[in-house]
């Protein structure tokens, strides 16, 4: 386990404070990996780093009620029973069935009952459910656990911390991989290593090669003699994901991958200064990006990332109109375009009280190797 009791109780007063406002009796929230939108608010609930289909929470506004965690395989429930906060752990070789079950169970047939994101809640689940408890009211409840999820607690940002001190660690030793005739597969694979063998439960790590960053998972290609060569090293620890993009020049670097490496250090070094409470995520986002363009290079719309439990918790873009508060974590990384070339370059942030801390420590430099 990474996190206290303590830190459960909080987490669970927090949620039912929010089910109290809204009216619900429990949460059916579901999930396996936590990535892109699959999870999050699972491993919110539960703690349970689970990496197979998706398994079912449902939590109750009754403090006396335990979470009843739904699991479908003796692995499963051992596993849960080590590293989860769930007490009540349920085999099940028909989820839809076993939670009708708990339904009645726990007298819900007349409940408000909140789901973690409508859109990915089985359709036929809430039609039958519907059909069988005209006396159940379903609501969205997702953007809820969102919120809660957006901040880092002290508990968290010792995971958070951690896991940027390993991907650094991986980018570190792994350039040193970066030869001439070694196929992607080979690069990635060490930095990956380096990851998972220091507890990394979850990494998306992606590269490309030459002078446009078109990064996707390793290939059998091999390292060109020169050239650039991109890498994206995610990765998630304890729970909780961090980032660095960074680029290499085997040789003497191409002039256009200079000036898009000092522009992209700069937009970031611009925007930082907006990127701290009292802003919208707008307010740097639009900085950096008028930074670019004001540099007379295109700019890529993707700005980084909004992290937590999930990778993309959510788009920070000149648009985004969310408050800026302490305990977020940013990863920011502008795509300036010259010509046909590009570079996407950036690293993790998190916000502190008055600012935020960098929490990546690889340098800024552009690595000739």
């Amino acid at each position: 386990m990474f996190l206290s009791n303590r830190e459960r109780e909080n987490r669970y007063r927090a949620v039912r404070q929010r089910m109290a406002e809204a009216g619900l009796d429990a949460i059916i929230a579901r999930g396996s990996s936590a990535v892109r939108g699959d999870g999050a608010a699972f491993r919110f609930l539960t703690a349970f780093p689970n990496i197979n289909i998706p398994l079912v929470c449902l939590f109750f506004r009754n403090e006396q009620e335990k979470p009843v965690l739904l699991v479908e395989s003796r692995f499963q429930a051992m596993r849960a029973e080590k590293q989860s906060w769930a007490e009540d752990i349920r085999l099940s070789t028909n989820f839809f069935q076993s939670l009708t079950e708990v339904l009645k169970e726990k007298r819900l047939e007349q409940a408000a009952i909140g789901i973690d994101g409508l859109h990915n809640f089985p359709f036929l689940w809430g039609q039958k459910i519907e059909e069988s408890f005209p006396g159940i009211r379903l609501t969205e409840f997702g953007p809820a656990l969102k919120k809660l999820r957006a901040y880092r607690t002290p508990e968290e940002v010792r995971l958070v911390k951690k896991s940027a001190a390993l991907v650094d660690r991986a980018f570190t030793e792994g350039i040193k991989h970066i030869k001439p005739g070694k196929t992607e597969w080979e690069v990635m694979a060490r930095m990956d290593f380096i990851l998972k063998s220091n507890g990394v439960e979850k990494s998306f790590n992606i590269i490309s090669q030459g002078p446009k960053v078109d990064a996707y998972v390793p290939s059998a290609r091999k390292i060109a003699k020169k050239g650039t060569v991109f890498t994206e090293l995610t990765a998630c620890y304890g729970g909780y994901w961090t980032q660095l993009a960074r680029a290499v020049s085997l040789g003497k670097p191409d002039k256009r991958l200079v000036r898009l490496h000092q522009v992209a250090v700069r937009a970031i070094k611009e925007a930082l200064p907006y990127l701290k409470p009292g802003y919208k995520v707008s307010k740097p986002m639009s900085v950096m990006e008028e930074y670019v363009k004001s540099s007379g290079l295109g700019c890529t719309p993707v700005y980084g990332h909004i992290v937590g439990i999930d990778m993309v918790e959510d788009r920070p873009s000149p648009q985004n109109q969310t408050e800026v508060v302490p305990g977020m974590v940013f990863i920011v990384h502008p795509w300036p375009i010259l010509d046909n070339s590009s570079l996407l370059w950036g690293e993790t942030y998190l916000i502190t009280e008055k600012g935020n801390q960098r929490l990546n420590k690889v340098g800024d430099e552009l690595i000739v190797l």
